[in-house]
């Protein structure tokens, strides 16, 4: 029989995303990702560069997290 599981059920969120300005034209999309206690990880990654705050907020939207579910048979 197989059965569908969620994968990471208690913890739907595993990152944030910040967005940072770094001149007039030129805006960064940090992630941080949250660890396993719920606190944030301290070294945040670059993920995406941007010309302009609705670039990068479009970018976001575009790439939030979804929930993963694992085919196992038990």
């Amino acid at each position: 029989m197989t059965t569908m599981t969620a994968f990471r059920p208690f913890a739907p969120i595993r990152f944030v995303h910040k967005i940072y300005e770094a001149a007039a034209d030129s805006w960064w999309v940090y992630r941080q990702e949250i660890g396993n206690d719920g606190n944030l990880k301290p070294m945040p990654r670059v993920v995406f560069f941007g010309r302009s705050r609705n670039e990068v907020e479009r970018w976001i939207s575009g790439h939030k997290e979804e929930t993963v579910f694992v085919l196992s048979d038990n």
